[in-house]
């Protein structure tokens, strides 16, 4: 019926689109609908002859897709037009941190493939030996030779389904910013492995803060299904629907508690927002020098006065926190449970902690990141 399936990031912002097929045909299209968390969109082309059904592809089941299969990438990589290449699917469930010089994407587990995808293969088919499409190809490493990636194609049937019947993609919302546990942060919490997804943030009266989600908590499982890592969280949530109530099995201070959480609707995506408008701290560990976020300094760093935690001006180069990523113009908003306000509190919070055995937990808001994370640091004497 002439929907065809490519990447948003292929047709967004498009005042025009034109569709050739591979016999010469053009043809001109309109959007459907767009999905930027997914990246996918939907189009359609119209004509008066009905089109080549035989040229309609073949959809298969990515979940059976094994890491190792064949598989071939099909674009116009470069302008090379019906262009094809071969290789073998080398991971499943991959989250890139960055995609199209913007954050992660939220709802997706990419297919990784050592099959050449380049600039213009973005949109077409991965399709196994069979010719079945497993994967639209949509991403790749430019610093890396035979690292590309392509959207399972059984997320992007329910995508497309959405797409077709609304022009959007409905999705449930719990209001919660997970990161992966390490097993530095698992022993700072008292957890013996690092199965399940620690809870970075929790939003502001969201379904997760109002059913009583605390963030640190560590999530075990949604309902009956275990969540041992952030990829089987997003991919537990991106079949959820508004108004549905699920129980979430949490780790909180030793103790297992069972919360059940009523689904809302997720808010459109928001606009990264940079804060507007920080005595001296240093020492050999945690490798940092700290000042209060209303110093002179802290207004050059451009971190606004009239909020929580204090503000790295320098990191020592192989320090301690320098290794897990803290560096100038990020805030220390906690330590463990402690709220950092001001440099004592943070002098006070490391004079208390940082002689037991356990890794400390810094909460960090770094200075090109939405969302806070944790960082589990050693103290040295304990390394």
């Amino acid at each position: 019926d002439g929907h065809i399936l490519t990447n948003n990031h292929v047709v967004d912002a498009a005042t025009r689109i034109q569709v050739v097929l591979s016999s010469g045909q053009e043809y001109a299209a309109k959007i459907i609908g767009q999905d930027s968390d997914s990246d996918l969109a939907l189009i359609r082309v119209f004509s008066n002859t009905p089109l080549d059904s035989s040229r309609v592809a073949r959809i298969g089941n990515s979940d059976h897709i094994r890491v190792g299969d064949w598989v071939m990438a099909f674009g116009s990589p470069f302008g090379y037009h019906k262009t094809v290449s071969v290789g073998v699917i080398s991971a499943k469930g991959r989250h890139l941190t960055h995609f199209e010089g913007e954050g992660p994407l939220p709802h997706q587990a990419f297919l990784q493939t050592d099959a050449s995808i380049n600039p213009g293969n973005s949109g077409g088919p991965l399709v196994d030996l069979s010719g079945r499409v497993v994967g639209i190809n949509t991403a790749y490493n430019p610093g890396g030779s035979g690292i590309g990636f392509a959207i399972p194609v059984n997320l992007a049937a329910r995508v497309v389904s959405d797409l077709r019947q609304y022009g959007r993609v409905v999705r449930g919302y719990l209001g919660i910013h997970p990161q992966e546990l390490t097993p530095d942060i698992a022993e700072a919490l008292g957890l013996d492995d690092t199965r399940g997804v620690l809870v970075g943030e929790v939003e502001p009266k969201g379904p997760a803060d109002r059913a009583g989600m605390q963030q640190s908590d560590v999530i075990l499982k949604l309902e009956d299904t275990s969540v041992n890592h952030t990829s089987d969280f997003f991919k537990y949530v991106s079949h959820l629907r508004p108004q549905e109530q699920i129980r979430l099995t949490v780790f909180r201070f030793g103790e297992i508690c069972v919360l059940s959480v009523r689904v809302g609707h997720r808010p459109p995506r928001l606009e990264q927002v940079v804060p507007s408008g920080f005595e001296r701290d240093g020492g050999e560990w945690p490798g940092l020098e700290i000042e209060n976020r209303w110093a002179i300094e802290g207004q050059r760093l451009g971190v606004s006065r009239f909020e929580q935690g204090v503000v790295v001006t320098y990191a020592i180069p192989g320090g301690p926190a320098d290794q897990k990523g803290i560096g100038r113009g990020d805030l220390i908003l906690k330590i463990n449970t402690l709220v950092l306000e001001d440099v004592q509190d943070y002098q006070r919070a490391l004079a208390k902690l940082g002689q037991g055995t356990r890794p400390l937990l810094f909460l960090i808001q770094q200075k090109d990141q939405d969302h806070p994370r944790f960082v589990a640091l050693r103290p040295l004497s304990n390394n």
